[in-house]
């Protein structure tokens, strides 16, 4: 199909009216979108063209976490280097607090955007259920979480994530170009999606 002729699925504006060029939905690959506010907001329409058979086989795949021991040795070196499994400690604790909150924010993006995955922001429900599940998982990783960390500290850092006045806030969606400019980092997307594999124990469908 040629450019000109395709129409974002949620406003029907053509690419001809848009300034960007429109976005295939990674899940379906036939669904066009002007940008993220579109397909967010058409989700739950666009969610049952899936077919319940789809999204049943989806979730019986096999999650496979990185394994860096089979790369090339440089890469897999490269990869252990800058998200080790202690990556947290080296930080203070509210810089601990603000990885884990955007890593958890970074990950929720990408499950939508490369899986059409919507959970707690992206689903309309209370981002904290769903950011707690995500603790209680970094709580059974050994290693992963500082030795300070303690129920009073998860209090913390949970009342942080939910603080309208903090940059790494719940409430808000979060993009890859997002993080980058925040922390003046272009490795720091690919940090936290190290980290978010070993809390999830698995990688992101669709990648």
């Amino acid at each position: 199909m040629d450019s000109t002729q395709k129409t974002c699925a949620k406003c029907y504006k053509a690419q001809a009216e848009v300034s960007l060029p429109l976005k295939r939905c990674a899940k379906c690959q036939n669904q066009w979108y002007c940008g993220r506010d579109c397909q967010k907001a058409d989700w739950k329409t666009h969610k049952g063209f899936y077919g319940s058979s789809q999204q049943s086989n989806a979730q019986n795949k096999p999650q496979a976490t990185t394994n860096f021991d089979a790369m090339p040795k440089v890469a897999g070196d490269f990869f252990k280097g800058i998200c080790p499994d202690n990556y947290l400690h080296q930080f203070s604790e509210k810089d601990a607090f603000c990885q884990l909150i955007d890593c958890y924010r970074m990950r929720v993006e990408d499950d939508y955007t490369f899986a059409g995955d919507t959970r707690g922001l992206y689903n309309e429900d209370d981002p904290l259920a769903d950011f707690q599940d995500f603790l209680d998982m970094a709580e059974m990783k050994n290693g992963i979480l500082p030795s300070w960390w303690s129920d009073g500290k998860r209090r913390e850092c949970e009342e942080r994530a939910m603080d309208t006045r903090q940059w790494s806030d719940l409430n808000c969606a979060v993009e890859k170009r997002d993080i980058i400019k925040h922390y003046g980092d272009g490795y720091m997307p690919m940090k936290l999606r190290l980290l978010a594999e070993k809390i999830y124990g698995k990688k992101i469908e669709g990648t």
